[in-house]
């Protein structure tokens, strides 16, 4: 009964209140299915179950509710304990089937449903289910049952043989009865008297005997003497003295079992009253939690674990708010900072669901998380995701979750392919995971585009918008990377600082300190608040690194030197950590030890070109050309360090003891458009004006110019363009004049060593 008038379910509720222990339950409880109010149809129906417990209706209804509340394994074991007792039951195996499909579990999904098809063709539905999955199944048709032999005519015993009495007997004697012979299994029967008078000359037939149907027992003949009008009196007499008594009882009875009925039904109503205010306080945590969960931050998921403890309180068994549960208690502290107390909460959601034996993608996610973050380590993450993949292998969260695992465990390639399994499927943890893994291997790019892609699912995202920031500032100190960052910093401050973690918080300090240091009016300020930062987080692998790589920037390579050991102490699985260790040594011109560095980076990521290029670095550091050529084609197969192999060949081919200027060309202008959609555009800027001063020596005056615009176009903010363009454009009209002038300022502007803004302040006073 999908949905019924307000007048109907009570009735139904009468019904059932009046018999609890009759089949009246099922109606009721398909009643309260039908109009969502789980909790009583559960009650009514393992009432019914208990009472009826051979009875496959209760059982498939039970099965139902489970499976309307995604409690899908709960269901499967009451189809499992129904389909024991009725093997054949087409809507069970019907039901089985769609909730395996639901879990991903195709094979077995489609078994049940053709084996719902094969003992009713008929069933629609099952038809329906199976066509969704592109399969036009013919049920198989089992044979017609033999039709059952007709019962053998009962064979008629032979009458037993009379004795004759001897005519010359009187006939006024009576004849004394003989006994019948018994017939076997029948009742022994008088035999009848012989008539006195001769016997005819030929016996009559002889008489059928009765069948046992006809062989009922007739009530025995009034006593002699005793009138049949007095017993009727009597048993008359009886009856009337006794009617009066027996109505009265009966009507006492019926008023007292009615008033029963009404006190059951009343407490009944109560009761299923109170229990829709409750589950209608479930649904509405559900939703709320599910809202906040979804969010993926730590105000979101602190919003949504209140909900789930609360419905822990009212339902201490709802599957969802477990499983839910414990994933947030497991990742609040170990990827928000939060407190570690919550490890205690999460165990005992997980405690919980595995006492009711419950199973689901969540609940292994969250597992697994608690074993990752609360010291279970990596391998018992890793053995919980691959046991319920096996069963769900579709399933995103679990991709997602493992792609996490195997981060940290340092298995990049692993890690990719699960996480682009999450991310397929619109999963912005996946997406997360995406940027931090190409991070990992310095696929700044890469990186971008993926927190890029997180921020279009929610501009609100609170760690993409960071993780952005402090990207930018990794990846290079040029304007631009400047821009990026400062805008994740404001967007930050604006809009999320309020609902982030504390670590959040510090992540965003880190870019600001960092952003100063690279001003010069702040840079004493920002440098103190940095060195701060890495003191008080000194066991914070990413805050040494981010350190490290501005104190080389800043030439401090010393300090640079510790802070990046010690984010290798944290955690030597990174290789982006133990290459910038290897540019480390390349700046302190230690090339052997760079070179063993960056061979190192090559056993943790057997991919990486950033890595061939550091050799390559080392081994034109010792002017041995020939070995770093090999090495910078090496990173030429690498789709992310292409561009940059080339540039370096480049490079390689100008300082050379014999320079050959047309191959550095030829390299030059391979890399420019890769380092441009690379995003490298300070270097592609360089690689311009390299390009435009070979341009100059040939006398290719046009090829000269339009590639110094390009290199404007990549990054606005290099000097060098500007003032070779101004150097060599005429001065005749007023128009080339202004166009001067404009470059010339620019270079001035930006120029902050005085290489170039020299010969552009000498050509302004020129031109005044």
């Amino acid at each position: 009964m999908a949905s019924s008038s307000l007048h109907d379910l009570a009735q139904l509720e009468y019904e059932f209140a009046t018999n609890p222990n009759s089949e009246a339950f099922i109606p009721l409880a398909e009643a309260y299915l039908g109009v969502g109010r789980f909790v009583e149809a559960m009650v009514v129906c393992k009432k019914g179950i208990k009472a009826h417990p051979d009875l496959p209706t209760g059982r498939l209804i039970m099965a139902r509710i489970y499976s309307d509340q995604a409690k899908h394994q709960k269901a499967i074991n009451e189809l499992t304990n129904l389909l024991k007792m009725a093997p054949e039951h087409a809507d069970a195996l019907h039901l089985m089937g769609n909730i395996y499909l639901k879990l991903g579990r195709e094979e077995e999904g489609v078994e049940h449903l053709k084996k719902a098809l094969d003992h009713d063709p008929q069933l629609q539905a099952a038809k329906d289910s199976l066509l969704k999955k592109g399969i036009d199944y013919t049920p198989k048709v089992a044979p017609a049952p033999a039709p059952a032999p007709a019962p053998a005519e009962p064979a008629v015993a032979e009458a037993p043989t009379q004795k004759a009495m001897p005519v010359s007997a009187p006939a006024q004697t009576p004849a004394p009865q003989a006994a019948a012979t018994p017939i076997e299994g029948k009742p022994t029967e008088k035999a009848l008297p012989i008539s006195a008078s001769p016997a005819p000359a030929q016996a009559p037939a002889p008489a059928a005997v009765p069948t046992p149907a006809q062989m009922t027992p007739q009530p025995l003949a009034a006593a002699a003497g005793t009138p049949k009008k007095r017993i009727a009196d009597i048993y008359q007499d009886l009856e009337e003295k006794s009617r009066k008594p027996a109505a009265k009882n009966s009507l006492r009875y019926t008023m007292y079992l009615g008033g029963l009925g009404c006190l059951f039904l009343i407490i009944y109503i109560i009761y299923t009253w109170q229990a829709g205010l409750k589950q209608k306080e479930i649904n509405t945590h559900l939703e709320e939690g599910r809202s906040f969960f979804n969010q993926d931050t730590y105000q979101g998921y602190q919003k949504a674990l209140e909900h789930y403890q609360a419905i822990y309180k009212l339902d201490k068994h709802y599957d969802e708010s477990l499983a839910r549960g414990a994933f947030i208690a497991a990742v609040l502290p170990g990827e928000f900072g939060g407190s570690r107390e919550l490890f205690k909460e999460g165990t005992k959601f997980i405690n919980q669901a595995l006492s009711d034996k419950q199973n689901s993608a969540m609940l292994n996610s969250a597992r697994a998380f608690m074993a990752l973050y609360g010291g279970g380590g990596n391998k018992e993450a890793l053995d919980i995701l691959e046991n319920a993949l096996k069963d769900t292998p579709q399933s995103a969260i679990l991709h997602t979750s493992m792609g996490y695992v195997l981060l940290k465990k340092g298995s990049l390639g692993e890690a990719r392919d699960h996480l682009l399994e999450g991310a397929g499927q619109s999963d912005i943890r996946a997406l997360v995971g995406l940027g931090l893994y190409a991070m990992r291997r310095s696929m700044y790019r890469e990186a971008i585009q993926a927190f890029n892609r997180a921020l279009q699912s929610d501009r609100g995202h609170t760690r993409s918008v960071l993780y952005k920031g402090i990207l930018a500032l990794i990846w290079s100190d040029t304007a631009i990377k400047n821009q990026i960052a400062n805008a994740a910093l404001t967007k930050f401050r604006s809009d999320l600082e309020a609902q982030a973690s504390d670590r959040e918080k510090t992540y965003a300090a880190l870019i600001d300190a960092v952003l100063k240091t690279r001003l010069r009016k702040t840079r004493k300020a920002g440098l103190a608040a940095l060195q701060a930062l890495l003191k008080k987080n000194s066991s914070e692998a990413l805050f040494q690194f981010v350190g490290a790589r501005e104190m080389r920037r800043l030439r401090k390579l010393k300090m640079a030197k510790e802070m990046i050991g010690r984010a290798l102490r944290i955690n030597s699985s990174r290789p982006d950590f133990a290459l910038e260790e290897a540019a480390l040594y390349l700046a302190l011109k230690d090339f052997e030890a760079t070179r063993a560095r960056a061979m190192r980076v090559q056993e943790m990521d057997s991919e990486s070109g950033q890595s061939s290029i550091l050799i390559g670095d080392a081994y034109r550091g010792e002017k041995n050309f020939a070995k770093a050529i090999s090495y910078y084609k090496e990173a030429e197969k690498y789709d992310d360090t292409s561009a940059m192999a080339h540039f370096k060949q480049g490079m390689t081919y100008l300082t050379k003891t014999n320079p050959d200027a047309d191959r550095a060309q030829a390299q030059f202008e391979l890399a420019v458009p890769g380092l441009i959609s690379s995003g490298e555009s300070r270097r592609a800027a360089e690689t311009c004006v390299l390009l435009a001063k070979i341009y100059a020596n040939k006398n290719r005056h046009r090829e000269f110019l339009k590639i110094l615009k390009s290199g404007l176009r990549a990054d606005p903010t290099y000097a060098p363009p500007h003032c070779l363009i101004a150097a060599n454009l005429s001065t005749d009209s007023a128009d080339s004049r202004a166009q001067v002038k404009e470059y010339c300022t620019n270079c001035l502007k930006l120029d902050s060593s005085g290489e170039y803004s020299k010969n552009c302040r000498e050509t302004l006073k020129s031109l005044r």
